[in-house]
C-alpha cells in the first residue's frame, strides 16, 4: 500500500492532515512524501493517500485536505486518480462545508491543457463547499521552486485552522518513514542522488545506430550514454531525463528573423549571456507558445488611419462593340452588381490576432505546425528587441525542459551505460524542414564520445518487474514501446528466474522494423523469450494490430492470468493503449466467462489497483 504517516504515533491527539496524491509517472507522490515530513514540522500528523486509497464519503468527514495531482496526456486524470474524480463530479457528491483545502498542479506547460486535474479539483471542491486556504499553483516539469512557494503557503494555512482531530480512515499499514529534509542541493558526489533536471549530470553518449531496415518510411535510433562518475543508478522501469539544445540553424534563423546579432547582450533567470547562447540552450524555439502569441495582441494594435472600402460604380464594354453596361451603388447596404461577390482586401495583423485569441480551435490550429519563425514571418510589422523577444519566451513558460524516456537496458547487463530506443521526429511544414527538439539534437548534433549531454533519473514506482522471478509476465510493445521490454529480458535473463516471457510487438513491416532482432532471436533459442508474438501491419493487405493479435491468442492470454501472469503496456495513450485495454477486458469476457461490466471492474479495479498485476507505461 502506498499509504504512509507521518508522525509521533498519537494518531488520535493531534491535529491531522490528509494529503492526496493524483500521480501517473510518481511525481505527486513524491511530493506528497515532502508535503507529509513539512507538516510534522507544523505540529500536525499527516496522512498520505494515493486517490484510489478513498472515498468520497471519507473526505467528506475530512477537515484538512492537501492535493497534489498531475494532469495525463491532453487534460485526462492520473490513472489511480479517475475512479475518485468520477465519484467528486457526480450530481450526488458529498457536501464539504467542514472541509479546508488547498491544490498543488503539476503539469507541462507545452500541452494545451496545462494542469487541468489540479484546476479541476481546486474547483470542485469549491462547488462541493470546501474552503480554500491557500491559492492553487500550477507546476510545470520543473516543479521544484513551485512546490516550495505553495507548500509555504499552504502549510502554514492549513495548520491553523480547525481544530484538533483523528484521521478519518483507520490506517491499516503503517510506515514510518523518515521526514526529507527540505534543503538547497549542493553539487552531488559520485554516490549522490541528488541529480535532477535542474541539476543535471553531464555525460556523452557512446552509440547511435539506426534500427531500421532499407526503405523504412520511419527512423528509429539506438542510442547508448555513459554514466561515468556520477553514480546514478536505475532499475529496469525507470526513464532517463535527458536536456537537448536547440539545432544551430534553426538558432541562427530565428535571430535573422528578429532581425538582430548573435552577440547581442541579453538577460535571462541564468545571468548575462549572448542572444545565440539564450536561445541554443534556454528557451524551446520549436514550437510557439499560446501565451506568446496571445501576447502579440498589445504590440499589433488598429491602425487609426485604416479605412473601409466598397464598390460604388462598375461599367462592362464589350470589346467586341456593342452597348455599354454601367451599375451605379443606389446607397443601400446590400446592393451589389449581378454575379459579384462581396469579400474582403484582408484581416490587418491585430485583427487576425485577435481570430486567434477568441476562437481556441484556430489557437490550437495556429500554434500547432507554427515556431517563432514563422509568426515572424506571418507578421512582419512586429518589432522586437533581443531583451523583449527573450523576455517574451520567458513569460511564456517556454523554458527549455529535459525530456523523459523508457530505459532500454539493465544495468546490471551494462554496467554504468543507459540505452535507449527513440524514434527521431522529422517532418516539413510551411515551406521548412523541421525535427523533433531532443530527438532530431540526439539524432543530428550529438558528436560520440564527446559532447556532454545533461542527465537525470525518473525512478518508477509502479512499471516493475514482479518480486518473484517464477511468476509469468507478458508484455505489449508496438513500436518504441518494445524500450522497457527489451530492459525487462535482459534483466530477466540476468536473474535467472523460472518465470515465462511473452511480448507483443507491432509495426508496419518485419523487413524495416524488426528492432532487435539478432537479441530476440538469441532469447527465442536459449528460452528467455518463451513467445515473440508480432502484427506487422503493412505487410498483408488488412491491417493487423497488437490487439488483433491478442485477440487470436485470448485463450492463452486468459490461462496465464487466471494463474497469477503481470500484464504490461507500453506505447501510445490515445489509441494502442485503449484498444488493449478494452482487448484484455473482452478477453475476461469471452474467455472468463464474465458480464462485460463484471469483466471490466475486475480489469481496472482487481487487476490494475488491488493486485497492480497490469501496469501500464503510456504516453
Amino acid at each position: 500500500m502506498s499509504r504512509r504517516y507521518f508522525g509521533d504515533g498519537e494518531l488520535n491527539l493531534a491535529k491531522s492532515v490528509t494529503i492526496l496524491f493524483g500521480t501517473q509517472s510518481g511525481n505527486s507522490e513524491e511530493l506528497a512524501d515532502q508535503a507529509g515530513a513539512i507538516a510534522k514540522e507544523h505540529g500536525m500528523d499527516a496522512q498520505i493517500l494515493g486517490m484510489d486509497e478513498c472515498t468520497m464519503e471519507s473526505l467528506s468527514k475530512t477537515e484538512r485536505i492537501l492535493i497534489i495531482c498531475s494532469t495525463w496526456g491532453e487534460g485526462d486524470m492520473p490513472d489511480n486518480a479517475e475512479d475518485l474524480w468520477e465519484a467528486a463530479s457526480s450530481d450526488d457528491a458529498p457536501r464539504m462545508e467542514n472541509t479546508y483545502f488547498s491544490v498543488l498542479a503539476l503539469g507541462d506547460s507545452s500541452y494545451t491543457f496545462f494542469c487541468q486535474s489540479g484546476i479541476d479539483w481546486d474547483n470542485r471542491l469549491e462547488e462541493l463547499g470546501a474552503t480554500r486556504v491557500a491559492d492553487r499553483v500550477d507546476c510545470d516539469v520543473d516543479f521544484d521552486d513551485e512546490f516550495a512557494e505553495w507548500i509555504g503557503v499552504a502549510m502554514p494555512a492549513i495548520s491553523n485552522v480547525g481544530g484538533e482531530s483523528p484521521i478519518v480512515e483507520e490506517v491499516a499499514v503503517v510506515e514510518e518513514i523518515k521526514p526529507v529534509e527540505n534543503k538547497p542541493s549542493e553539487s552531488p558526489s559520485s554516490d549522490s542522488k541528488e541529480w535532477s533536471s535542474k541539476n543535471p549530470y553531464y555525460g556523452t553518449m557512446s552509440d547511435n545506430r539506426l534500427l531500421n531496415g532499407e526503405g523504412a518510411t520511419k527512423e528509429t535510433r539506438h542510442f547508448v550514454f555513459k554514466l561515468g562518475d556520477s553514480g546514478l543508478d536505475y532499475t529496469v522501469g525507470d526513464a532517463i531525463g535527458l536536456i537537448p539544445q536547440n539545432h544551430p540553424h534553426l538558432v541562427d534563423e530565428l535571430i535573422q528573423a528578429l532581425g538582430a546579432s548573435p552577440d547581442d547582450e541579453v538577460s535571462t533567470s541564468k545571468g548575462n549571456k549572448t542572444l545565440y547562447d539564450a536561445l541554443l540552450t534556454e528557451f524551446e524555439i520549436h514550437q510557439v507558445r499560446k501565451k506568446f502569441v496571445k501576447s502579440l495582441e498589445s504590440k499589433l494594435q488598429p491602425s487609426k488611419s485604416s479605412i473601409n472600402v466598397r464598390i460604388v460604380k462598375r461599367t462592362n464594354q464589350n470589346i467586341s462593340g456593342g452597348d455599354q453596361i454601367e451599375w451605379n451603388w443606389s446607397g443601400e447596404s446590400d446592393d451589389y452588381p449581378d454575379g459579384y461577390a462581396p469579400g474582403s482586401v484582408g484581416e490587418s495583423p491585430s485583427e487576425k490576432i485577435k481570430h486567434l485569441c477568441e476562437n481556441d480551435e484556430a489557437m490550437e490550429d495556429y500554434i500547432w505546425s507554427r515556431d517563432y519563425i514563422d509568426v515572424l514571418n506571418d507578421f512582419p510589422s512586429l518589432s522586437f528587441t533581443p531583451q523583449e523577444f527573450v523576455d517574451s519566451l520567458s513569460d511564456s513558460r517556454a523554458d527549455l525542459k529535459g525530456r523523459l524516456y523508457s530505459i532500454a537496458s539493465s544495468i546490471d547487463a551494462h554496467p554504468g551505460e543507459v540505452h535507449l530506443t527513440i524514434g527521431i521526429v522529422r517532418y516539413e511544414h510551411h515551406g521548412r524542414k523541421r525535427t523533433g527538439l531532443c530527438t532530431g539534437y540526439l539524432a543530428d548534433e550529438v558528436e560520440l564520445d564527446n559532447t556532454p549531454i545533461g542527465m537525470y533519473m525518473h525512478h518508477t514506482k509502479s512499471f516493475l518487474l514482479p518480486d518473484d522471478t517464477s511468476t509469468d509476465i507478458i508484455m505489449v510493445g508496438p513500436g518504441t514501446g518494445i524500450a522497457p521490454f527489451r530492459a525487462y529480458l535482459e534483466q530477466r535473463e540476468m536473474d535467472g528466474g523460472s518465470g515465462r516471457n511473452w511480448l507483443f510487438f507491432g509495426d508496419q513491416s518485419q523487413k524495416t522494423e524488426y528492432y532487435y532482432k539478432e537479441e530476440i532471436e538469441s532469447w527465442l533459442d536459449d528460452g528467455n523469450l518463451w513467445r515473440y508474438t508480432t502484427a506487422w501491419s503493412r505487410d498483408q493487405e488488412y491491417k493487423i494490430y497488437v490487439q488483433n493479435r491478442m485477440e487470436e491468442y485470448s485463450a492463452e492470454i486468459w490461462e496465464w492470468m487466471s494463474n497469477g501472469a503481470y500484464f504490461y503496456v507500453c506505447g501510445d495513450k490515445n489509441y494502442m493503449a485503449k484498444d488493449v485495454h478494452n482487448q484484455l477486458i473482452n478477453i475476461f469476457v469471452t474467455e472468463g466467462g464474465m458480464a462485460p461490466d463484471d469483466a471490466k471492474d475486475y480489469v481496472e479495479r482487481v487487476l490494475m489497483k488491488e493486485e497492480k498485476r497490469y501496469l501500464r507505461d503510456v504516453y
